[in-house]
């Protein structure tokens, strides 16, 4: 296993804003150097017909459509034979997928290839959303095929949707650089390896800054929509516990994590906690009454707390994460306030 403090994460944590880019622009600085990478990544992409020729690379230029692809892969002749997207925890762009997959040839073997980690990869989501994009836009791909940390389509044509993990094709150009005693290339693949790693565990959005950032983000839309109001109140944290006070449908709430919650069921890292405020328009037990049996003890907050936990999407990016939350505020303040959505101060 590489190192996950690896010289090119610790320069993209303190110098750089997105990540996505750092490390798309060293897997094509990669490619561009390394004959047994590019070999690996031929193989990789091919569909069982003999390995798709990639002689020279090419990073974020835009195309005649207006996309700009993360990466681009040109054979011997400069014909584009792939696309490669680099995804973490972002959601999908405007162009991605059908934009991209317009712009490959669709008379010949072409690849658009999602790299992305493997959490998003097994939970199918990210996957799902690929294919359903595509289908909105006319273009029907045949049978996937799945195998473990890898999953592809065809489409009539030549074309070839597949998403894969980093670790997966990293790991491919890995043994192959071994293999062909490609010593420098086999240096660079472990320093993006401990950045794609370094990466995946930082921005996973049901852990860490990424989960605060996202639950502050909630509570804000939520404001927005009506059901919230945060006036006077501010973040509630402390060595068990991190969130955001606020006040749902008139009560007074808090959403965040409970640590200790998450060391007994890390399923459940987001909770939303009602708490007794004599100026609150909703009383702790009227809400206690009207939600019933989603309300639940935990352990931050005692037995007299009704809490529900948050559920949290599986291998959702972090706006759809948000999403997610929000929607679930909406739906228990609704329970709270079936009239709303208005906040009512308390006169």
């Amino acid at each position: 296993m590489c190192d996950k403090s690896s010289l090119l994460s610790f320069i993209a944590r303190r110098h750089t804003v997105g990540r996505e880019d750092v490390a798309t622009d060293a897997l094509s600085y990669i490619l561009s150097h390394s004959n047994s990478a590019r070999r690996a990544i031929s193989d990789f992409i091919s569909d069982g017909g003999g390995p798709l020729e990639i002689a020279k690379t090419d990073t974020r230029g835009a195309d005649a459509l207006g996309a700009i692809p993360d990466l681009e892969c040109f054979d011997g002749n400069g014909d584009l034979v792939a696309r490669i997207e680099s995804k973490f925890w972002a959601p999908l762009t405007h162009h991605q997928p059908v934009t991209y997959w317009e712009g490959l040839p669709c008379d010949r073997p072409a690849v658009l290839l999602f790299l992305a980690p493997a959490y998003r990869v097994e939970s199918s989501g990210l996957w799902e959303e690929l294919v359903n994009r595509l289908k909105g836009s006319g273009h029907h791909l045949g049978p996937e095929e799945r195998s473990e940390g890898l999953v592809t389509s065809p489409a009539k044509g030549g074309r070839r949707l597949m998403l894969t993990n980093w670790d997966l094709l990293l790991s491919r150009l890995a043994e192959r650089a071994k293999d062909e005693c490609d010593h420098q290339a086999s240096f660079e693949i472990a320093e993006l390896q401990g950045l794609a790693d370094d990466t995946t565990s930082a921005k996973n959005p049901k852990h860490g800054e990424t989960l605060k950032k996202i639950i502050a983000d909630a509570v804000n839309r939520a404001e927005q929509s009506g059901w919230a109001n945060t006036d006077g109140l501010t973040v509630g944290q402390g060595l068990e516990h991190y969130g955001r006070y606020l006040r749902l449908a008139g009560a007074s709430a808090w959403l965040g994590i409970d640590y200790k919650a998450v060391k007994q069921i890390p399923e459940k890292p987001v909770w939303l906690a009602f708490y007794k405020d004599p100026n609150a328009a909703v009383t702790q037990e009227t809400v206690r009454s009207r939600l019933g049996d989603l309300a639940e003890p935990v352990f931050v907050w005692g037995n007299d707390c009704p809490c529900v936990p948050v559920p949290l999407p599986d291998g959702a990016d972090t706006d759809a994460t948000c999403k997610a939350i929000v929607a679930e505020l909406e739906r228990i303040a609704k329970l709270i306030d079936p009239e709303g959505p208005t906040y009512r101060e308390c006169s």
